[in-house]
C-alpha cells in the first residue's frame, strides 16, 4: 500500500482513550478505541503507544503530527487537575510518544478546548468574534473562543467553571479538594445525588429520559437547571459571548436544557447571546483535536 501523509488523534477521558488516523485531506482511515480505568500513568502510556503503532502501520501513513486531546490542564509537556489517573502529573506524555512512535510534533490539548476548536472552525462557533462552549457532561467546563483562536489563560485553566463557586458561605474549594459546581451538577454528581435521594440506582440519563418523574426528580431538575442558567448569565455577563453552543454527553437532552438557559440568558443579561446546539454531538473532542494537529502541521510544513 502507498504511504500517505497524516496525523494521529488522540483523546484521553477518565475512563478510556479513542484513536483515530486521519490522512492529510481529513479523510478518517483508521479508529480504536480501548478502556484505560484502574491504570496508572505507565501502563496507560505503554498501551498508548502500542495502539498509535498498531494504527500507523494499518493505515501506512506516514506521520507529520499527532494530536492529543486530555481531561485536565494542559502544562507545557505534563498535566495538572487529573485525579482519575493516578500518577498521570508525573508523565511526559509529548516526550513518550515522540520517542515511541514518531519525532514528529506531538500538540497536547484539554478535551473541552479542543471540542471547542471543533466548533469554531466547522460548528456552531464558526464566524463569532466572541463564543463560548458549555460542556455538560462527567465534567462541567466551558471553552472561550476569540475569533479563530480558543482561549487558555495564564495556566491554561480558563474556563474551568467546574470550581465555581455556588454558596457564598461554604469554604469549600480547590484548596479542600473540591470542584463545588461540578460537584453539584456534573454528570456523575447528578446520578450520586439522585440515587441517594430515590434510595435506588437513578443516573443523569435517567433524570433525562424519565417520561413520568416524581415529585422529588422533578424539583431536583428544576434546581438543576437553575443552577446552569445562573451560572452560565454570570459568565455570559462577563465574557459577552454572540453565540452559546451546548455540547456534551448531556446535550442528548438539548430540548429539554434550552428554554430555561435561553429565559435566564433574556432576563440577565445585557445582550444575550443565541444558544444552540453543538454541532459536534459525538466525539466532540477527537474532532477538535484531529483538526488542530490538521491544521498545525499545515503550519508547521
Amino acid at each position: 500500500m502507498k504511504k500517505t501523509d497524516g496525523v494521529l488523534a488522540i483523546d484521553i477521558g477518565g475512563t478510556k482513550i479513542a484513536l483515530a488516523a486521519i490522512d492529510a485531506a481529513g479523510t478518517w482511515l483508521a479508529q480504536e478505541k480501548f478502556i484505560i480505568a484502574g491504570l496508572a500513568g505507565p501502563a496507560i502510556v505503554a498501551r498508548l503507544v502500542a495502539a498509535c503503532q498498531r494504527l500507523q502501520a494499518q493505515t501506512h501513513l506516514t506521520l507529520t503530527g499527532i494530536g492529543v486531546s486530555t481531561i485536565g490542564v494542559v502544562d507545557g509537556d505534563h498535566l495538572k487537575l487529573v485525579p482519575t489517573i493516578p500518577g498521570w502529573d508525573q508523565v511526559n506524555l509529548r516526550g513518550a510518544l515522540q520517542a515511541q512512535v514518531a519525532d514528529v510534533p506531538v500538540w497536547l490539548e484539554n478535551d473541552v478546548k479542543a471540542a471547542t476548536y471543533a466548533e469554531v472552525l466547522n460548528g456552531a462557533l464558526k464566524g463569532t468574534t466572541t463564543g463560548l462552549y458549555l460542556n455538560l457532561g462527567t465534567g462541567i467546563a466551558t471553552g472561550l473562543s476569540l475569533g479563530d483562536r480558543v482561549l487558555h489563560g495564564s495556566h491554561g485553566a480558563a474556563g474551568e467553571i467546574g470550581y465555581l463557586q455556588i454558596d457564598a458561605a461554604s469554604e469549600d474549594g480547590f484548596a479542600t479538594g473540591h470542584a463545588p459546581f461540578e460537584e453539584v451538577t456534573g454528570g456523575q454528581a447528578i446520578g450520586r445525588q439522585l440515587t441517594q435521594l430515590l434510595g435506588h440506582p437513578y443516573s443523569a440519563k435517567n433524570l433525562w429520559n424519565d417520561p413520568q418523574p416524581t415529585a422529588p426528580v422533578r424539583r431536583f431538575k428544576e434546581r438543576l437547571l437553575d443552577l446552569w442558567a445562573f451560572q452560565l448569565s454570570n459568565l455570559c455577563i462577563a465574557w459577552d459571548p454572540a453565540v452559546v453552543a451546548v455540547g456534551g454527553g448531556m446535550e442528548a437532552a438539548y430540548d429539554q436544557i434550552a428554554p430555561v438557559l435561553t429565559a435566564r440568558l433574556r432576563q440577565s443579561v445585557p445582550f444575550p447571546p443565541v444558544l444552540k446546539p453543538a454541532f459536534y454531538q459525538q466525539n466532540a473532542s477527537l474532532n477538535g483535536i484531529a483538526l488542530l494537529a490538521l491544521h498545525a502541521g499545515q503550519a508547521h510544513a
